[in-house]
């Protein structure tokens, strides 16, 4: 069986919708043809120029084995200790959360620290508002990712993907609305 790679993508995919984790994990792409991803991807590559982008992180996942945890650091402020995730609006804020505490959480397994070797923090960008959101990783949050992380790799490995949900808001949005919904 190949090795199964979960990224914080899926974990934010995850918080929002089982059947798009499964789509996007099984290779179904449609963010290609989503001009809301494009807008996002112009955002953060326009967004923070000074800044030092795309650290990658790569690590076991703890108690499954033959799964690795991955993840891309929008930016980084080393000597704060802050890990910054770019996104252009708060429409799915809690799934920004979860990508962002999943990428400390690699942070803590990886034994990566500060500095002074206090645990790294975030902070959600959200340049298009100027507005930002702190995002600090619990223990509560630590078991929450570790369960998360096992029902993600249960989802992806299903025979076909999991039913869609009832329509909400937010499906108007996803790339894979005419998929679901079509």
């Amino acid at each position: 069986m190949q090795q199964l790679r979960i990224g914080g993508m899926l974990v934010g995919y995850h918080a929002l919708c089982p059947r798009k984790t499964w789509l996007s994990a099984n290779g179904l792409w449609m963010e290609q043809e989503s001009d809301t991803v494009a807008l996002g991807r112009h955002l953060d590559a326009a967004t923070y120029a000074r800044q030092k982008k795309g650290y990658d992180l790569d690590v076991n996942a703890p108690a499954l084995p033959g799964v690795r945890l991955v993840g891309k650091i929008d930016h980084a402020d080393l000597d704060g200790g802050v890990l910054h995730e770019v996104k252009k609006s708060r429409a799915a804020q809690d799934a920004h959360v979860w990508q962002l505490r999943f990428y400390l959480w690699l942070l803590r397994l990886a034994g990566v620290t500060r500095s002074d070797g206090a645990a790294f923090t975030g902070r959600l960008d959200y340049p298009a508002l100027r507005k930002t959101h702190e995002v600090t990783l619990g223990p509560d949050d630590e078991a929450a990712l570790a369960a998360q992380v096992t029902d993600i790799a249960h989802t992806v490995r299903l025979p076909q993907p999991p039913p869609r949900l009832d329509r909400r808001s937010f499906c108007e949005a996803c790339a894979f609305e005419e998929l679901c919904y079509g």
